[in-house]
């Protein structure tokens, strides 16, 4: 069970996950079934990435370097083998071309690391736990800038697509099986050390590490829950509040409440408030009776650093009694929430948690912080739970992917008037970034 859920999840966002957007209604022109698959075991055979000045792939002609350019990445498979591609293109929107024989080829589960901002973006390698810088050269292909550094030697075999950002000479990788932070720079392209996270250890569950980290002053934030997919199907009903001082590269504290638990991800909200909110997993495990907490949020303030004692969620008495979670940014104070309608599902007496969150039966609500309600958003239809989606340029954007997941289409969630659709390219979309 360790072989199938590590290869699902790591597969997932810091943001992206196997899961798709479902399936969409008319009033997007298309009722295509879309679940996402499970990323497949064993991945592809092959070189590691490219050291030093590598490229050739990515893009082609030439291009104004004012044009902005944003990169994304696929992958391919078949029974044996993944592929990975990468290619830049100067627009998400409907009708950019996008051409694999253009792209860069990379074995395996490839991941995209990017600082959208400042047009940083590195290529974790597939088949081994390597990140490999890239730039743009004047053609607007990819060309490696550098050698590549290797995790390996702090027991990392297979790399997340999670990355905890600080600074341009500052990340770390959050290593939830070594249960550890691997401190590097960005710009230099060094490893400066590791922080150990041994209170985040308990017997038996994965120290799930958050899907996003936030900054508060020198302060770094990132959420962990504690799963066991390998034995009981099990959830601890607890969540922890790591706390990491970047000036010193030490643990400051970890906070654990036990008000909610099985939490993954959070959104920051306009109002600069922080929102934890229960994974879908977690949901489905409360409705086996697998998690005693109910579906739930928390929440970190404003300018402070720890969880707020006197809030907490319950997202039933928001949905109507409906368990729910897998929180997406909705822009401004919105979240969009995952929902499941059981009258859709099928719910059987020895249903484990992935049978309830592989079923299309979990609809889109759109939850106002502000004003603490929420209401479906009937222009999407129900799907899996798990959602791919990507935050470029203030916008949210998910998937839409054929049922043999031989393309895409971005959907941005977030337009103007309604979910819009966006560009489609071969492959199952795993990674977008803003890389000019």
């Amino acid at each position: 069970m360790r072989t199938i859920w590590d290869s699902m999840l790591a597969s997932r966002r810091t943001r992206t996950t196997l899961g798709t957007l479902g399936i969409l209604t008319a009033a997007l022109g298309n009722g295509g079934c879309e679940e996402g698959p499970t990323d497949p075991i064993g991945g592809g055979e092959g070189p590691t990435n490219p050291s030093g000045g590598g490229g050739g792939g990515g893009g082609g002609g030439s291009v104004d370097s004012g044009v902005p350019a944003f990169l994304i990445g696929t992958r391919v498979w078949d029974d044996t083998s993944t592929t990975s591609y990468f290619q830049t293109v100067p627009s998400l929107e409907q009708g950019t071309e996008v051409d694999l024989a253009q792209a860069l080829e990379l074995p395996g589960s490839a991941k995209l690391y990017s600082l959208d901002e400042l047009g940083w973006f590195a290529i974790g390698g597939g088949d081994a736990p390597t990140i490999s810088r890239y730039t743009l050269d004047a053609r607007g292909a990819l060309e490696q800038e550098g050698a590549s550094i290797s995790l390996q030697p702090f027991g990392v075999q297979d790399l997340w697509p999670t990355m905890y950002f600080v600074s341009p000479t500052k990340a770390y990788y959050p290593d939830r099986h070594g249960e550890q932070l691997i401190v590097w720079n960005p710009t230099t392209m060094e490893i400066a050390g590791r922080i150990a996270l041994p209170e985040t250890t308990r017997d038996g569950y994965l120290a799930l590490y958050g899907y996003a980290s936030f900054l508060r002053g020198d302060k770094l934030l990132f959420s962990v829950g504690w799963f066991d997919w390998e034995q009981n199907d099990t959830i601890l009903a607890e969540t922890g509040l790591v706390v990491i001082d970047t000036a010193t590269d030490t643990v400051a504290r970890v906070d654990v409440d036990e008000r909610c638990g099985g939490i993954t991800h959070a959104v920051e909200t306009t109002s600069g408030d922080v929102v934890f909110v229960s994974s879908a997993l977690a949901g489905a495990a409360h409705r086996l009776d697998r998690l005693p907490t109910e579906p739930c949020a928390l929440r970190v303030q404003k300018d402070a650093d720890a969880f707020d004692k006197d809030y907490l969620q319950p997202l039933g008495e928001l949905t109507d009694g409906a368990i729910a979670g897998e929180p997406i940014p909705g822009g401004g104070d919105s979240i969009f929430l995952r929902v499941f309608d059981e009258d859709l599902a099928t719910v059987e007496e020895d249903s484990v948690t992935w049978d309830l969150t592989g079923q299309k039966a979990w609809r889109w609500w759109r939850w106002d912080t502000a004003a603490n309600e929420a209401a479906p958003v009937d222009e999407l239809s129900p799907g899996t739970s798990d959602v791919s989606w990507f935050q470029i340029d203030g916008r949210v954007f998910g998937t839409e992917t054929t049922d043999d997941y031989a393309e895409t289409t971005l959907i941005e969630l977030t337009a103007e008037g309604g979910p819009k659709r966006g560009l489609t390219t071969p492959g199952f979309l795993h990674g977008v970034a803003k890389v000019r």
